[in-house]
């Protein structure tokens, strides 16, 4: 009965950090495709317009339909390319620099109004580039981890051992941020690995020799 106990325990971490794997690689997968179409699209608006820029007008041919779309979407794409995304700005024909300068948020609203320039254009589509490669990169990572499964069993086990802490977050004594500090500091990520490998051993220790033989050894190396 105890073995039975300790093999469902295993495949139930196995399974919770499979999916959790899983749910990253699918986010990761979805981000990419989101950033792609998001710069396809910009591109396209962008080239269109200044084919037909006149500088003396300061207009040119305005695609409204994926300025809209791209508009409803800059907030997202954005928070996506978080710090490929800003810079420090100098106006044109200004004397002064703009710190923290979120590129394509502030982007968008010059071709509306007649101020964009080429290096505007380059910019956006530079920081879009820049986080397509970065997380290109990274979909690899959570590729090899989808095949591994000891990184199911550790992000399984992760999870459950950080159960309590969103139990405090449902009773309010602890925040939703304060919580993913906990989770993302190199201390927590140790404590919990090492766990994580100490019951995995000692789990397949049990299955094999048996709960008591395991007990006996667990007292002898305690000294009991």
């Amino acid at each position: 009965m105890t073995t039975a106990l300790i093999i469902t325990g295993i495949l139930i971490v196995f399974i919770v950090g499979f999916v959790k794997v899983y749910k990253r690689h699918s986010r990761v997968a979805e981000n990419i495709d989101f950033a792609r179409e998001y710069r396809e699209k910009f591109v396209d608006f962008a080239n269109k317009y200044f084919k037909t820029f006149d500088r003396f007008n300061r207009s040119g041919d305005f695609d409204g339909e994926i300025y809209v779309w791209l508009t409803m979407n800059v907030s997202k794409i954005q928070d996506l390319v978080g710090n490929f995304g800003v810079m420090a700005y100098k106006p044109a024909f200004q004397n002064y620099m703009i710190n923290d300068y979120l590129i394509i948020i502030n982007t968008l609203p010059k071709f509306r109004e007649g101020h964009v320039e080429n290096f505007d254009f380059g910019a956006v589509d530079d920081c879009l580039l820049r986080y397509i490669g970065h997380v290109l990169d990274y979909k690899k990572d959570t590729l090899r981890n989808l095949k591994n499964p000891f990184i199911w069993f550790r992000e399984g086990f992760r999870e459950i051992f950080s159960l309590p802490l969103f139990i405090f977050n449902w009773f309010g004594i602890f925040s939703r941020r304060s919580i993913n500090s906990i989770m993302d500091s190199v201390i927590y990520k140790i404590i919990a690995g090492l766990l994580a490998l100490v019951t995995l051993v000692s789990g397949f220790v049990t299955i094999i020799v048996g709960y008591d033989q395991t007990i006996v050894f667990i007292k002898r190396i305690l000294g009991k």
